[in-house]
């Protein structure tokens, strides 16, 4: 047994040899792996296609114009929105018996607020207003702040108005539903001028 492990223990030595070279003895024997190939390949330069923009670039300018065409028309929307703040006079063309005295004003990039009197056959009624203004479309809904008689439903106007000719915003026109406690009572044209 022991002969057969020392003739294992050669031949494992024998497949496992390290060549090394010592030319004298007590010389460090130098290794015989040849080191490795550290060049680098010569760079290919091509010049670039100047027809074609980055892709990147070209979606930044994309980005900073439609960021430029929002904060423009936000301008714009607000600049209009403090145009509609003061004094207005709404008149209904087919019931000459009403109409509205109202106080407006901006209170954000395109909501309107604000508050009135709606006078109707002689008789004065308070009122509140919301609304916002799309575009060139001012969209307000005028409520009864208080019924006629306790326990009565109030009027509600649905007022779209638009400059005329799109001249000035002082002078509008356009259409208004009337309804009673969500009951539709009529409908028809009106004009609005800021006083």
């Amino acid at each position: 047994m022991r002969l057969a492990s020392s003739l294992l223990f050669t031949v494992l030595l024998s497949c496992i040899s390290f060549q090394a070279c010592a030319i004298e003895a007590g010389d460090i024997a130098a290794p015989s792996i040849k080191a490795p190939n550290m060049d680098m390949p010569a760079p290919i330069i091509t010049s670039p296609n100047m027809n074609v923009p980055e892709p990147k670039q070209a979606q930044q300018n994309s980005n900073a114009n439609q960021t430029s065409k929002i904060d423009d028309q936000a301008q714009t929307t607000q600049a209009k929105s403090d145009d509609l703040s003061g004094k207005w006079s709404i008149k209904f063309n087919d019931r000459p018996d009403r109409s509205l005295d109202l106080t407006l004003w901006s209170s954000g990039k395109s909501k309107i607020m604000g508050y009135g009197t709606l006078t109707k056959g002689g008789t004065a009624n308070s009122v509140t207003v919301s609304g916002s203004l799309d575009g060139e479309e001012l969209i307000l809904t005028v409520q009864s702040a208080d019924s006629e008689y306790s326990g009565q439903n109030s009027d509600r106007y649905d007022i779209s108005l638009f400059s005329a000719n799109n001249a000035s915003i002082n002078n509008m026109s356009g259409t208004y539903i009337l309804s009673l406690g969500g009951e539709f009572m009529g409908d028809g044209n009106a004009t609005a001028i800021k006083r």
